[in-house]
């Protein structure tokens, strides 16, 4: 999910994706679920629990 996610902005902004370790790619999510909290407080909480699960899933 995180690395589609990645691709389609990097696609949208016309940037090459690059290779990001688990920690970052969670940090990445919840920045995004930090900026939504205010608009949308249930998808930044769905978002915060994607992010601590993909970190620690290993998958």
């Amino acid at each position: 999910m995180f690395g589609s996610l990645r691709q389609a902005f990097s696609a949208l902004l016309g940037a090459a994706p690059k290779a990001l370790s688990r920690a970052q790619e969670a940090a990445e999510v919840r920045e995004m679920a930090r900026r939504l909290q205010a608009t949308d407080p249930g998808f930044a909480a769905d978002l915060y629990a994607a992010a601590d699960r993909h970190e620690v899933s290993g998958r």
